[in-house]
């Protein structure tokens, strides 16, 4: 189903009360523990799911999760674990969604089912602050970071003037081993690391152009495909009733649904 569809389905059924529908279905899908909704994430992927300095874990996904969890009429249950491990867990059982940024690229689709895409960031080359480096095909023998297990990961091994692929759990250690001189580059998104920027201070720039679209959506079980319908109209209406746009403005400061931000 199309995003614009599922917006036209997720209007009719606001309007005849479809929110406490769904409250009340919930019988129809399996959850990993009744009454609440257990979805996962990184928790290393500021400004989308992190741990603040109180310890608790916060962030656009975090909160686009708990949204969810609450027209579904469930408790909200954030979790964590390495990225690269979040699709073996969801085959596990160990959770009712991944809300954590992943893209929905064609192998994971073998895997797990995803919902419509909830943001489209963009793969973006970020260097340090004093670089000559204008884009990708200015690198030579370069040594770039990466999180284990993402899409970037892959791009990167097959750039031609990329000599070494170091990977890491975060993006977050990625780009402050950027800035401390022990890489090259690193590929994130614009995004993450624009808000590293800003926040941190980080002695590193973004260079060149996108080098692909890097969307997110929400994957699910493949036996849970009640649930995924579910999540798609729920998506649909946060967007339509400005839920999303709020939400989006608390962490970016624009709302990052649309399609050239930035």
């Amino acid at each position: 189903m199309t995003l614009a569809a599922c917006m036209t389905v997720a209007l009719a059924a606001t309007a005849c009360g479809g929110e406490s529908e769904a409250s009340d279905s919930d019988d129809a899908y399996q959850l990993v523990e009744d009454g609440k909704l257990t979805f996962a994430m990184s928790g290393q992927y500021r400004p989308f799911n992190f741990f603040d300095d109180d310890g608790k874990l916060t962030g656009f996904d975090v909160d686009l999760g708990s949204e969810v969890a609450e027209r579904l009429g469930l408790e909200p249950n954030p979790v964590t674990g390495p990225f690269n491990s979040l699709v073996a867990g969801l085959k596990s059982s160990r959770y009712d969604l991944i809300i954590g940024s992943m893209s929905p690229t064609e192998e994971r689709k073998e895997q797990v089912d995803f919902t419509d895409e909830y943001y489209v960031a963009g793969a973006q080359l970020f260097v340090p602050g004093d670089a000559s480096v204008n884009s990708v095909e200015d690198l030579e023998n370069a040594t770039v970071g990466v999180v284990l297990g993402t899409t970037f990961e892959e791009f990167a091994k097959e750039q031609p003037g990329v000599s070494e692929v170091r990977t890491y759990n975060s993006d977050n250690e990625a780009l402050t081993e950027l800035a401390n001189g022990r890489l090259d580059a690193a590929i994130t998104t614009n995004l993450l690391g624009l808000y590293q920027i800003n926040e941190t201070g980080l002695d590193i720039k973004l260079v060149g152009e996108v080098l692909f679209p890097d969307p997110a959506a929400i994957a699910s079980q493949k036996s849970n495909a009640e649930l995924t319908a579910e999540v798609n109209e729920i998506l649909a209406a946060i967007r339509e009733d400005g839920t999303y746009a709020e939400l989006s403005e608390k962490w970016f400061g624009v709302d990052i649904s649309q399609a050239d931000t930035p």
